[in-house]
């Protein structure tokens, strides 16, 4: 895969504006964000974009009670949605029923949607059991200074149905009349 284009910004702010686990860091617009894109740390996804200003951006943290990511758990690759409660342990909800999960297996975006590309780290399952199986995020979201904000435009990108790895759109026809 080719490498993403990012760019490092500092997290200003925490937990003010319309979501009760949310940054402000110090880029927008002018330095080519736009809502959606991934925010990493040096350890793993921490949220994404979900407002962008001229000259700030609001971060989303995966903590946050709105924030949802298509995940997958494991060596086998279960499929579940990461829920974040504003706890500090987002929940893995939509497990099948006979899927079993263990304290340890790996959580990482399953880039289905096209909103994260595929295989960002996120955490591992730390507690299982009844209908809470939780995630302890590999990112310090709570000790959080400098973040990495990856380009990634997943709506420039198209799931294959037989893979569901993101592929190019293909370009328009281009037209025949002259001009």
């Amino acid at each position: 895969e080719q490498p993403l284009p990012f760019m490092t910004a500092r997290l200003l702010t925490q937990a003010s504006g319309p979501f009760a686990r949310s940054g402000l860091i110090d880029a927008g617009r002018r330095h080519g964000l736009k809502p959606g894109f991934p925010v990493v740390s040096a350890d793993g996804l921490a949220g994404r974009l979900v407002e962008t200003g001229e000259a700030f951006a609001r971060v989303l943290l995966l903590t946050d009670i709105n924030s949802r990511i298509p995940v997958t758990v494991g060596r086998q690759g279960v499929r579940a949605i990461l829920a974040g409660d504003n706890g500090p342990w987002p929940l893995l909800d939509f497990l099948g029923e006979t899927v079993s999960v263990a304290p340890g297996d790996d959580v990482a975006t399953s880039g289905v949607g096209g909103m994260f590309p595929q295989g960002l780290r996120i955490g591992r399952v730390v507690a299982t059991g009844g209908s809470q199986t939780r995630v302890a995020p590999l990112a310090r979201i709570d000790a959080l200074n400098y973040v990495s904000i990856l380009m990634y435009d997943g709506a420039d990108r198209l799931v294959d149905a037989e893979d569901e790895r993101p592929k190019p759109r293909a370009a328009p026809p281009k037209s025949n009349r002259g001009g």
